[in-house]
């Protein structure tokens, strides 16, 4: 059986991926997405968008909660360059007539490749409440307009799932580990696969003593299923 733990707010294309797929899954989400105010100073920095060389946008969620502080700019007819963290994030700032670019490797590493090469001196990252990776990975002057928070879900039950002889779980954050690790019985782990999002999750895992896990080719829906189903 594959486990989608994913927000439930972000969950509806790996969902439909999995649907399409026939095969037995189940979505527990491990984590949810909760909408927040910004700070005083973060408001500041949407009043001066001219004075950056880039915004980024973190997450799918950085995009619902974020845009609508945008609004009353004129950020849909200004020129500034806009960085999506990959393709998710990219496709939920279409639907707000904004283009933006992606790093190759869909991740902070790659957004700081990318401030390096164009020489961005000042962006404005827009973001969840804890500090993005970005921060330290470039010596560029960073902004932060933090606007939800991700919260460990309290309410866990893996007694929904009935097939337990081989679990497959999709793991997208290194949250979603560390609450997975907290509410799974110990005696399941010798029959989990994790397919993780990143090597920082799998590095974790592996340091946890998870035995079988797999790297997807990308953190994008599309690759986390695929990889799953590979496993079934």
């Amino acid at each position: 059986m594959i486990v989608n733990t994913r927000p439930t707010d972000l969950s509806q294309h790996t969902n439909s991926l999995l649907e399409k797929s026939k095969k037995n899954f189940i979505h527990i989400p491990l984590t949810k997405i909760v909408k927040t105010d910004p700070p005083l100073e973060a408001l500041q920095h949407i009043n001066s968008l001219q004075d950056y060389d880039a915004l980024i946008f973190t997450s799918q969620s950085s995009v619902t909660y974020g845009y609508k502080f945008l609004q009353e700019t004129s950020i849909n007819d200004n020129n500034i360059p806009i960085i999506a963290i990959g393709l998710a994030t990219q496709k939920a700032l279409q639907k707000f007539n904004l283009a933006s670019s992606i790093p190759p490797t869909f991740d902070s590493i790659g957004i700081a490749n990318v401030i390096k090469e164009m020489d961005y001196k000042k962006c404005l990252v827009f973001c969840g409440e804890k500090d993005p990776n970005i921060l330290t990975l470039t010596d560029a002057d960073i902004d932060t307009f933090p606007c939800y928070a991700s919260h460990d879900e309290m309410s866990i039950d893996f007694s929904k799932i009935r097939d337990r002889d081989k679990l497959v779980i999709l793991v997208f954050t290194y949250q979603s580990l560390k609450v997975l690790m907290k509410e799974l019985p110990l005696d399941q782990n010798q029959n989990v696969i994790l397919v993780v999002a990143s090597s920082r999750i799998e590095e974790f895992a592996i340091g946890h003593g998870f035995k079988n896990i797999v790297l997807s080719e990308s953190p994008h829906d599309k690759e986390m299923v695929n990889a799953a189903l590979a496993e079934t």
